[in-house]
Order: C-alpha cells, then sequence, then structure tokens
C-alpha cells in the first residue's frame, strides 16, 4: 500500500491544456460543434481514389490543387445548412448547388469503381460543384460532426453526367 505514489506517474503541467475548449482565433467559425446543418464541414482524405486515370483523375496541375484547396477553405466557413441552401442556374433549371446523389445514378464507371474501393455500401455520394462542369465528388461520414471525405475529382462531370450533356 505504500507503494501507490511510486507508481502514480506525475503528468508535467505543460502537458494539461489549460483551455480544453479553446479554437485558435484563426478557426473561430470553423470548427463548431452542434447539429448538423449548424456544424462546419471536417474534412479528411483517406478515402482519396489516386489511383483512379479514367474518365476523371487526380492527375492535376497545382493551379487546379489550388484551387481545390481554397475552395475546400471557403466551404468549411459555412454551415451545411448554408451550403445546402447554396442554389445554381437560371429560373429554368435552378437547383442546388451542391447536394447528395444516389449511388445508382452514377456512371457505370463511377458504380463499378466504388466496388473496387470497397465503398459500394454508401447509398449516396455527396458532391461539391466547384465550378461550370467541376465536381469534388465524396462520401458524408458521421453527425457530429460531419466529415466529407473525397474520392474523386471530376473536372468534365463525367462520375454523374446531367441528362442533357
Amino acid at each position: 500500500m505504500g507503494n501507490d505514489k511510486k507508481n502514480t506517474k506525475k503528468v508535467p503541467s505543460a502537458a494539461v491544456p489549460t483551455e480544453p475548449s479553446r479554437v485558435p482565433r484563426r478557426l473561430q467559425g470553423v470548427a463548431v460543434p452542434g447539429e448538423m446543418d449548424e456544424q462546419h464541414p471536417v474534412w479528411r482524405i483517406a478515402l482519396l481514389d489516386r489511383d483512379h486515370d479514367g474518365s476523371w483523375s487526380w492527375k492535376i496541375t497545382d493551379q487546379t490543387l489550388i484551387k481545390i484547396v481554397d475552395f475546400m477553405a471557403t466551404m468549411e466557413r459555412l454551415t451545411w445548412r448554408e451550403i445546402r441552401q447554396m442554389q445554381t442556374g437560371g429560373d429554368r433549371r435552378r437547383g442546388p448547388k451542391h447536394k447528395s446523389i444516389p449511388r445508382n445514378h452514377l456512371c457505370k464507371e463511377a458504380q463499378e469503381r466504388l466496388v473496387e474501393l470497397n465503398l459500394d455500401d454508401f447509398d449516396e455520394l455527396f458532391r461539391f460543384r466547384t465550378g461550370n462542369m467541376e465536381r469534388l465528388w465524396g462520401v458524408l461520414i458521421g453527425d457530429n460532426p460531419r466529415i466529407f471525405y473525397p474520392i474523386w475529382w471530376d473536372p468534365e462531370h463525367k462520375v454523374c453526367p446531367s441528362a442533357d450533356r
């Protein structure tokens, strides 16, 4: 019994956070917990399909990479509600700019690739529209926080082409 003090390791005071809930000033307005619609996007890149070289791929220029990173930085300052409320198109073709798409609406190549990646258990993918034709495809996982895992960069709208293209 007298050895209890000897077995207890002392934690240096520098290792104990003094402000456990502190959010760096640069990230304020980005990492806010709460309801999913009021949360800001969180990104993880573990599911990037860097090996695919078909109708779309991650073989991109430095300029394109900067464009994607800038886009993601802009999106993470918005809440999921704000992102889902964004609209695109004119009066005739008005619709959500960023949205979930059922897996069976994707082109055959994309559906087959999801099987190869063992990602075919997702019923839908989420896509960000980053330009006229450009799309960033991935999956949403979790509710608190809601994490977007990008899978594909689709610069020519090939993963899920519109019916009129």
